[in-house]
């Protein structure tokens, strides 16, 4: 069962700034220029990577299991009314969905895959990209690339991941994150993080969510994409293409040719 619901920080997910948050959108960009069809997002968010796509005059689907991270996407659509044309918004769990309609490129950008922790849930997810995949169309999925023994030495205190001034609203906030959890037999993290938010009349908030994540190791993901029915055709560990086995596991994928 999916669980990462940013529930209470959604609002504010859009003021993180990391490479992983900008890096990979000319890379996706790229691929949906050779595909030139429809795309899917699973783990749409507040829209990061669909509106820049949309903004090229891609058609994209965006479904997401979040109300409150979708809730943001509308709000942005609300004030950029020329991309709504482009753009379909779906909340649905990536475990388990259903269009009438395959697609040229689906896509799970940041990590989002990795929200699937249950194995049953991973097999089906994957069954459902396969079927609707067109007979062209490519799966660009990422996850992040494992310490090479994971362990209770993962676990960490909660420590500072970054600071910002949200020139937009005035707000400065500490965004912090911790790790108390791991469960080394299924492959499971329980990150947590707070933002601590201070206000322009200098009041405090600290918001706190919680996430809990499926790690892979490339070959683990690589068994399991091929068992699906699909093929790995290229493979990077940064969106500048940088070979494999750096900080992040990309896969592009296509169904198998028989």
């Amino acid at each position: 069962m999916m669980e990462n619901l940013f529930r209470n920080s959604a609002w504010l997910y859009d003021i993180d700034n990391r490479d992983n948050l900008h890096d990979d959108i000319p890379f996706y960009l790229e691929y949906a220029k050779r595909q030139q069809g429809e795309i899917l997002e699973l783990g749409c968010g507040t829209g990061r990577v669909a509106l820049s796509l949309a903004a090229k005059g891609f058609r994209v689907t965006g479904l997401d299991l979040s109300e409150q991270m979708l809730d943001i996407f509308h709000e942005k659509l609300a004030v950029k009314p020329e991309l709504s044309g482009n753009i379909t918004l779906v909340h649905g769990n990536m475990a388990d969905f259903s269009f009438d309609r395959k697609f040229s490129m689906i896509i799970a950008p940041f990590r989002a895959f990795q929200a699937l922790t249950d194995d049953r849930d991973i097999e089906n997810s994957l069954a459902c990209i396969c079927e609707h995949l067109n007979d062209d169309g490519i799966f660009i999925i990422n996850a992040f690339n494992p310490r090479p023994v994971m362990d209770e030495g993962w676990c960490y205190g909660e420590k500072i991941q970054w600071e910002h001034l949200d020139e937009k609203t005035g707000n400065y906030v500490v965004k912090k994150h911790w790790g108390d959890k791991i469960d080394t037999v299924n492959r499971i993290i329980y990150p947590h993080f707070a933002y601590e938010v201070t206000y322009p009349d200098g009041k405090t908030e600290r918001i706190v969510d919680d996430l809990k994540l499926k790690y892979h190791y490339s070959d683990q993901l690589r068994a399991v994409i091929e068992k699906s029915g699909m093929e790995i055709i290229e493979e990077y560990s940064w969106y500048d293409k940088t070979p494999i086995g750096g900080r992040e596991i990309i896969f592009i994928c296509r169904k198998k040719r028989v």
